[in-house]
């Protein structure tokens, strides 16, 4: 966090109310703002600091962090880092891609193998497990956010009618799967998205894959979940931030504004005075958190534009 003092450049104490916070920072936005000053660099720079400053002190756990982390300012803290090294054989692997089959051990090549060791027979009735599958699946803004159902069609084996799984039909090769006992086929599935997930998020859906062969249990379906950009929301963790565009008019005498959120249309007061660039925290209006428990915040940001 910066090493700045807010308190100093708004020109507030440091017990002072959120109320003076922003009345101080309306007063030097009007002076320091780049339109009030011919769009001059200096100005705009020390806008952006102002800016700054006041979105720290103007949310309540920032500000608590800030005061927290200026309390131990000059305090020893040197820690060892000993112990916090990684090496490569070590790291976690994440993404997806990365799962493997349950019950099945990985090829390991036709040089693997000794000349004093003697291949395993295979037994082409004893069961087997069915394919995992890995598919993408894109997903809209909003059901991400909220959790919903979404309907997914892709292809697997599955066992073939015509031989009953034998891969022979009247003692010759079964001429629909060519022998091969599995024929591929679509399914259709509603997939459920848990409320809140995060983008690149991998479901697995059980028994979902490849069926077995010869009574063998099926393979497993995970899917990853690619978020839609969304024309108007954007999301930070739980917080689902909006760009809303109000007239000069309602910026300067305030008034009432119906705005959209992921689920509903509110109603919002806009005060008098309100700059471009000022937020507006709406609590519990965000993506969902911890599966649909509790819900983050909808922030909306004003832009200030001539109709």
């Amino acid at each position: 966090m910066s090493q700045r003092d807010y308190y100093k450049i708004l020109g507030v104490a440091k017990d002072a109310r959120p109320s003076d916070i922003k009345k101080s920072y309306r007063e030097r936005a009007k002076i320091f703002h780049p339109d009030a000053n011919s769009g001059s660099k200096k100005s705009e720079n020390q806008f952006k600091v102002l800016s700054e400053a006041y979105s720290i002190l103007s949310d309540a756990k920032k500000r608590k962090e800030y005061d927290r982390k200026r309390s131990q300012k000059g305090a020893s803290r040197r820690r060892s880092s000993r112990g916090w090294g990684s090496s490569g054989a070590n790291r976690w692997g994440y993404g997806f891609g990365n799962q493997e089959s349950q019950g099945q051990t990985r090829q390991e090549g036709p040089f693997r193998q000794t000349a004093a060791e003697d291949p395993q027979p295979h037994d082409p009735n004893a069961p087997t497990r069915g394919f995992d599958l890995q598919f993408m699946v894109d997903v809209e803004f909003v059901t991400v956010a909220l959790g919903g159902t979404v309907p997914y069609s892709y292809e697997k084996y599955v066992r073939c009618e015509s031989c009953n799984g034998s891969g022979e039909y009247k003692e010759k090769s079964c001429k629909e799967c060519q022998g091969k006992r599995q024929v591929v086929e679509e399914t259709h599935l509603n997939v459920k998205i848990p409320p809140g997930v995060a983008d690149q998020y991998v479901l697995r859906l059980q028994n979902e894959g490849g069926e077995g062969i010869n009574g063998g249990p099926p393979g497993d379906l995970f899917l990853k979940i690619c978020t839609m950009p969304h024309p108007v929301f954007k999301r930070k963790k739980s917080d689902i931030y909006a760009e809303t565009p109000i007239s000069p008019k309602l910026a300067e005498k305030g008034g009432k504004l119906n705005v959209q959120t992921l689920d509903a249309v509110k109603t919002i007061a806009v005060e008098e005075c309100t700059l471009t660039g000022e937020e507006l925290r709406i609590p519990g209006n965000g993506a969902a958190i911890s599966w649909g428990k509790k819900r983050g915040d909808l922030i909306i940001k004003f832009l200030i534009i001539d109709s």
